[in-house]
C-alpha cells in the first residue's frame, strides 16, 4: 500500500462544551498519527481540552470516556500547543476515531489539526 503523508484532514473548530471526532479511520485504511495541533481562540481565558483515542464499537465510532482519554491539555489564551507522541499512534480499524472535548464554558473555540500518514 502507498503511504500518503501530511495532514489527515482539515482543521476542525470545536465549540465550548462540545466533543468532536477530528479523525475517523475509513474502510481498509491505517492512520499513523504523528501530532495534533491545538489552538485556543480566546484572547482572555485558559481553555482545557481532552484528547481521546477511541476504538470502534462494532465498526461504528465508539464513545469518548475516561478509558480512552490520552491527554488533558490546558491552552493559554491565544496559544497553540503541539501534542507529539515519541512514536506515531496507529489507528487500524474502520471507525476508530480521535475525539477532542473542549471543556470551555464560554465562547472559547479550539481549532484542531491532526497530522500524520495514512495508507491508501
Amino acid at each position: 500500500m502507498a503511504l500518503q503523508r501530511g495532514s489527515l484532514g482539515f482543521s476542525t473548530m470545536i465549540g465550548a462544551g462540545t466533543t468532536v471526532s477530528v479523525l475517523t479511520v475509513g474502510s481498509a485504511q491505517t492512520c499513523y498519527v504523528k501530532s495534533i495541533l491545538l489552538y485556543n481562540h480566546s484572547s482572555t481565558s485558559v481553555n482545557n481540552v481532552k484528547v481521546h483515542f477511541v476504538e470502534n464499537a462494532g465498526g461504528s465510532a465508539g464513545v469518548a470516556n475516561s478509558e480512552n482519554l490520552l491527554a488533558r491539555i490546558g491552552l493559554q489564551a491565544d496559544d497553540t500547543f503541539f501534542f507529539e507522541p515519541a512514536y506515531p499512534i496507529t489507528l487500524t480499524s474502520n471507525g476508530d476515531t480521535i475525539q477532542v472535548y473542549n471543556e470551555g464554558t464560554v465562547a472559547a473555540n479550539t481549532n484542531v489539526l491532526v497530522l500524520g500518514d495514512k495508507e491508501v
